[in-house]
């Protein structure tokens, strides 16, 4: 075996895990196209997870879905980040106030994931699931964090990973995705104006971590008409919801 070969057989084991965020429950032809994989080669993956726990097979559908092992190791990872318990009291009153989805991120080396998600009950909404990754360049919650990020930062993941357009209103020229930014910088939240999924807008800010770096960032979601009729309250709201969460954590 060369050196490389335990490295390939990990990355390839991690996509299979990770291509459950966006399907929960899967066939073994479902993961071998969401892999790129042989479903050979998806097969011994999946028994491999099955057997640790880390997925479960159901007999009858044949369909496979998240294991108890990696439940628990999620919940374990939303224990792991404190600024969520300490937000959770306000993303319930957001919710309870506008109606829509609201949603809460930490920035992972450029990555953008939600580590909490309370989804509208409206028929019509923006849903996510704990553990999507946001494209940052289209995200209300990226775009808020990486605002405050140097602009060698933000050349460096234009780099490595290329805006791709998602609808009409994509930014993926670096020049106008940094004035963006700039935009964003200077008025202290972020939108993502149906530059994700048409008919769909999300407004965030960003939230310190105890070190007083923006790291975290907190949206509310929904269908543009909605968001619109309501857009100066939406802001000013969770303007002072990043604001209750930041004086907690400047007082602990």
């Amino acid at each position: 075996m060369t050196a490389t070969a335990p490295i390939r057989m990990s990355d390839r084991l991690i996509a299979v895990v990770e291509s459950f965020l966006a399907a929960p429950s899967q066939t073994l032809s479902d993961v071998a196209a969401a892999c790129g994989m042989e479903p050979s080669t998806a097969t011994r993956y999946l028994r491999q997870l099955v057997e640790h726990g880390w997925l479960q097979r159901d007999e009858s559908s044949r369909m496979y879905s998240l294991g108890v092992r990696l439940i628990a190791l999620g919940q374990a990872a939303q224990r792991a980040q404190p600024l969520r318990e300490r937000a959770m009291p306000h993303m319930r009153a957001l919710l309870e106030r506008f109606g829509e989805t609201v949603n809460l991120a930490v920035d992972q080396g450029g990555e953008t994931v939600i580590i909490e998600a309370l989804e509208s009950s409206q028929s019509i909404r923006r849903g996510a699931s704990v553990g999507e990754r946001d494209d940052w360049w289209v995200s209300s919650l990226g775009k808020s964090i990486l605002a405050h990020r140097p602009d060698s930062v933000i050349e460096q993941l234009l780099r490595d990973r290329p805006p791709i357009r998602r609808t009409s209103r994509t930014r993926i020229d670096p020049r106008d995705v940094l004035d963006d930014l700039a935009e964003v910088r200077g008025r202290g939240y972020a939108l993502d104006d149906e530059e994700s999924e048409i008919g769909l807008k999300c407004v965030g800010v960003p939230i310190r971590d105890d070190t007083g770096v923006y790291r975290y960032a907190i949206s509310v979601s929904g269908p543009t008409s909605r968001v619109d009729a309501r857009l100066d309250e939406i802001v000013t709201t969770l303007r002072d919801v990043a604001d209750a969460i930041n004086r907690h954590e400047r007082g602990r």
